[in-house]
């Protein structure tokens, strides 16, 4: 976890000219000292443009465990069939404390002191805890306090810190995060996501809060319960336009240190590298295509041979969508891999952009509070409002835009049930979260849906249990003995994937 400041200099050259915001620091005669706008910049680009975890943590392990995607070899083979993979287990927790974390750290120190820096320090908290979350929610107790210290205090060994204390300081540092915002409070330098946009961070925060209370509302709904409330008192999402997206341009994925660059989208990278992503899953195919989602044309192609008549042309009548189900390889379809959807081809570009946080969830989130008491509004509208939010928002990949009797068709003919609630609202973020499948596996994790397809091949790893975390890098036994050791204690001694972490109570 020790890094040098190299590692910043580095990535201010890297991702020079891929924003007018470094005309600046080009001309910065401090450019070569660590530089808040510099990594605030290259921090966002490795949150979505990192293809080393993109590729495996995100599209390998997150989206076969949650059935996002099927049929290629290491989708299939490793998260569909929950097999054991060192370097896929802990390429998030490598690169996130190598890169993230440790330019965000400094980005902390760097402007604690700084009267002209207010808000990009509270800009900072924030992307702290986006960045943290995604850790602790794959990994469980994991160094947080002390991480990405190694530099300016010499901690090199770092304490692993209980979830549920990691998850009590987020709340704490989104609400100074969003108190801490205001127009004299400096400009936010080298922001991709929001331009400096103070009004757009203060929603952010607050989406954050809700995002991460209902987290924990399974393990202490009293305390979500109260974060939620305080987050939409606050002020949450109130469009499609408050998205957190990055816009990622086209420059092909380099994990080099000597020549870091993750200005392309780096799940495109795993898209393209292999073709380890190339189709969605039956699960998803299916829940689509059978209740009309308008969706399913905007992210799928159409299979090109037939699976009634093996490579044969499409039979008349037949299916024209179709996915490969959970732990088959697409070339064991009855009629090989043509037969099965494709994924549509702007959804495979380095260009692709990239959705952190949305709208869709926003009112998703709500309407399970709303169930639950927790806020006013109807749930059903907020559910309502989060499946069309979703649909719309395919358009920022470059999808057509769904016509709004179509949208109105279909969440009509799919309203809030009651008795199934939690079901509905638990499926739809896992639609939105189509690719950002990180976040869907932890939703999932917390709620249990949707019902995934069970795995039943002999060689499943788990014997068909779909893992419940990833397991730390083993090499933390030699570097940070004492404290990983501790953290194993406290989450059953194992290093295991089919521990849980401290909000899965499911």
């Amino acid at each position: 976890m020790k890094i040098k400041y190299i590692v910043a200099i580095l990535a201010v050259f890297t991702v020079v000219g891929c924003t007018e915001n470094f005309d600046e620091l080009v001309k910065d005669p401090v450019a070569l000292s660590p530089n808040p706008a510099g990594q605030l910049t290259f921090t966002q680009l490795c949150m979505s443009g990192d293809g080393y975890y993109q590729h495996r943590t995100n599209l390998i392990y997150a989206g076969g465990f949650v059935q996002h995607y099927s049929g290629s070899w290491a989708v299939t083979e490793y998260g569909s069939k929950f097999k054991n993979n060192e370097e896929y287990a802990v390429a998030l927790w490598r690169n996130v404390y190598a890169h993230e974390i440790k330019s965000i750290v400094d980005i902390l120190d760097n402007t604690s002191a700084d009267p002209a820096a207010v808000n990009m320090n509270a800009v900072a908290k924030i992307m702290k805890v986006m960045i943290a979350h995604r850790l602790t929610d794959i990994y469980g107790d994991v160094p947080y306090s002390e991480a990405g210290l190694g530099f300016s205090q010499g901690i090199v060994t770092p304490k692993y810190d209980k979830q549920e204390d990691i998850y009590n300081s987020f709340f704490k540092e989104l609400d100074e995060a969003f108190n801490q915002l205001n127009p004299g409070g400096g400009a936010v330098k080298g922001d991709l996501f929001y331009n400096g946009d103070i009004a757009k961070w203060k929603k952010l925060a607050n989406t954050m809060r809700l995002r991460l209370a209902m987290r924990i509302s399974e393990v202490n709904p009293a305390e979500a319960e109260k974060q939620v409330k305080a987050a939409f008192q606050n002020g949450v999402f109130a469009s499609n336009d408050d998205n957190c997206i990055m816009h990622h341009l086209d420059f092909p994925f380099s994990d080099d240190p000597s020549r870091l660059d993750y200005r392309g989208n780096g799940l495109s990278y795993g898209f393209i590298s292999d073709e380890h992503g190339d189709h969605f899953s039956s699960l998803l195919i299916d829940f689509l295509r059978d209740n009309g989602d308008p969706r399913l044309t905007m992210i799928a192609t159409p299979k090109t041979s037939s699976s009634v008549v093996p490579w044969s042309p499409i039979q008349p009548g037949e299916t024209l969508y179709e996915g490969v189900k959970p732990g088959m390889f697409r070339w064991d379809l009855p009629g090989g891999s043509n037969s099965a959807s494709g994924i549509q081809p702007y959804l495979k570009l380095r260009t692709t952009p990239f959705l952190h946080v949305s709208y869709s969830e926003t009112q998703l989130l709500l309407a399970e509070a709303a169930f639950r008491g927790w806020v006013s509004g109807s749930a059903a509208d907020y559910y309502k409002n989060g499946v069309e939010a979703g649909i719309k928002q395919m358009e920022i990949y470059g999808a057509a835009p769904a016509t709004q009797a179509n949208i109105d068709a279909y969440v009509n003919a799919n309203p809030l049930v009651a008795g199934t609630e939690k079901e509905q609202i638990g499926t739809q973020i896992w639609v939105t979260y189509l690719f950002n499948s990180i976040e869907a596996y932890s939703n999932w994790r917390r709620t249990g849906y949707p019902h995934l397809v069970p795995i039943t091949n002999s060689d499943s790893g788990t014997g068909g249990v779909v893992p419940t975390r990833l397991y730390y890098p083993n090499d933390e036994m030699q570097k940070n003995e004492k404290n990983y050791l501790d953290a194993l204690s406290r989450m059953g001694g194992k290093n295991d994937w089919l521990g849980k972490v401290w909000w899965d109570v499911n």
